[in-house]
Protein backbone atom coordinates (compact mmCIF):
# COMPACT_ATOMS: atom_id res chain seq x y z
CA UNK A 1 0.00 0.00 0.00
CA UNK A 2 1.35 3.28 -0.94
CA UNK A 3 0.35 6.29 1.05
CA UNK A 4 2.00 9.28 0.52
CA UNK A 5 0.73 11.40 3.45
CA UNK A 6 -1.89 11.78 6.36
CA UNK A 7 -4.40 14.59 8.17
CA UNK A 8 -5.56 14.66 12.03
CA UNK A 9 -8.12 16.91 12.48
CA UNK A 10 -10.11 17.65 15.51
CA UNK A 11 -13.39 19.45 16.40
CA UNK A 12 -14.43 19.79 20.11
CA UNK A 13 -16.81 22.42 20.91
CA UNK A 14 -19.33 22.28 24.45
CA UNK A 15 -21.43 18.26 23.94
CA UNK A 16 -19.23 17.56 20.64
CA UNK A 17 -16.35 16.71 19.44
CA UNK A 18 -15.17 14.92 16.09
CA UNK A 19 -12.22 13.35 14.99
CA UNK A 20 -10.99 12.74 11.58
CA UNK A 21 -8.62 11.30 9.44
CA UNK A 22 -7.60 11.58 5.91
CA UNK A 23 -5.40 9.48 4.07
CA UNK A 24 -3.95 10.59 0.71
CA UNK A 25 -2.58 7.76 -1.09
CA UNK A 26 -0.34 7.95 -4.12
CA UNK A 27 -2.58 6.99 -6.46
CA UNK A 28 -4.96 10.32 -6.17
CA UNK A 29 -7.38 8.77 -4.02
CA UNK A 30 -7.99 9.60 -0.50
CA UNK A 31 -9.43 7.96 2.63
CA UNK A 32 -11.98 9.64 5.06
CA UNK A 33 -12.45 8.30 8.85
CA UNK A 34 -14.49 9.99 10.86
CA UNK A 35 -15.72 9.42 14.28
CA UNK A 36 -17.70 11.34 17.26
CA UNK A 37 -20.72 13.29 17.99
CA UNK A 38 -23.43 13.35 14.99
CA UNK A 39 -21.92 10.89 13.02
CA UNK A 40 -22.32 7.05 12.62
CA UNK A 41 -19.51 5.24 14.83
CA UNK A 42 -19.25 3.22 18.21
CA UNK A 43 -17.28 4.31 21.05
CA UNK A 44 -14.98 0.95 22.57
CA UNK A 45 -17.59 0.42 24.66
CA UNK A 46 -19.95 -0.11 22.05
CA UNK A 47 -22.31 2.66 22.50
CA UNK A 48 -23.27 5.79 20.09
CA UNK A 49 -21.00 8.84 20.86
CA UNK A 50 -23.64 11.78 21.67
CA UNK A 51 -23.60 15.73 22.02
CA UNK A 52 -25.52 15.15 25.71
CA UNK A 53 -24.62 11.97 27.17
CA UNK A 54 -26.49 12.86 30.00
CA UNK A 55 -30.07 12.88 28.66
CA UNK A 56 -29.34 9.09 27.15
CA UNK A 57 -26.86 6.93 29.03
CA UNK A 58 -26.75 4.83 25.95
CA UNK A 59 -24.63 7.51 24.52
CA UNK A 60 -21.43 8.27 25.95
CA UNK A 61 -18.68 11.37 24.56
CA UNK A 62 -15.44 9.59 24.78
CA UNK A 63 -12.17 9.85 22.63
CA UNK A 64 -11.73 6.59 21.24
CA UNK A 65 -14.07 4.73 18.38
CA UNK A 66 -14.44 0.74 18.05
CA UNK A 67 -16.31 1.69 14.64
CA UNK A 68 -15.97 4.89 12.50
CA UNK A 69 -17.98 6.50 9.42
CA UNK A 70 -15.37 6.06 6.34
CA UNK A 71 -15.79 7.12 2.64
CA UNK A 72 -13.27 6.89 -0.50
CA UNK A 73 -13.17 9.83 -2.81
CA UNK A 74 -11.36 10.04 -6.13
CA UNK A 75 -8.84 12.26 -7.54
CA UNK A 76 -11.33 15.12 -8.25
CA UNK A 77 -13.06 14.76 -4.59
CA UNK A 78 -15.87 12.81 -5.99
CA UNK A 79 -17.30 9.93 -3.18
CA UNK A 80 -16.57 6.64 -4.69
CA UNK A 81 -19.64 4.43 -4.12
CA UNK A 82 -18.96 0.94 -2.36
CA UNK A 83 -20.52 -2.07 -3.51
CA UNK A 84 -23.51 -1.38 -2.10
CA UNK A 85 -24.32 1.86 -3.64
CA UNK A 86 -24.00 4.00 -0.79
CA UNK A 87 -21.11 6.78 -0.56
CA UNK A 88 -19.94 6.67 3.30
CA UNK A 89 -20.09 3.83 5.19
CA UNK A 90 -21.08 4.03 8.60
CA UNK A 91 -20.19 1.82 12.12
CA UNK A 92 -17.41 0.14 10.20
CA UNK A 93 -15.17 -1.80 12.12
CA UNK A 94 -11.58 -0.99 12.53
CA UNK A 95 -9.58 -4.10 10.54
CA UNK A 96 -12.44 -3.52 7.83
CA UNK A 97 -11.26 0.14 7.76
CA UNK A 98 -7.51 -1.62 6.97
CA UNK A 99 -9.20 -3.72 4.15
CA UNK A 100 -10.82 -0.12 2.72
CA UNK A 101 -7.62 1.66 2.39
CA UNK A 102 -6.02 -1.30 0.59
CA UNK A 103 -8.86 -1.44 -1.70
CA UNK A 104 -8.12 2.44 -2.71
CA UNK A 105 -4.82 1.87 -2.92
CA UNK A 106 -5.44 -0.59 -5.46
CA UNK A 107 -7.99 1.67 -7.69
CA UNK A 108 -6.07 2.57 -10.78
CA UNK A 109 -4.53 5.81 -10.93
CA UNK A 110 -6.25 8.59 -12.73
CA UNK A 111 -3.41 11.17 -11.73
CA UNK A 112 -0.58 12.37 -14.07
CA UNK A 113 2.41 13.11 -13.48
Amino acid sequence: MNIKGITITSDDHENFFKRSLRVFLENGYTVSVIYGTGVYSHTLSGTRHSANPDHDPRFTNTPEASSVEIAVLDPKGEFVPFTDGNDVRGYTDIKTVGDIIAWAASLPSTVTA
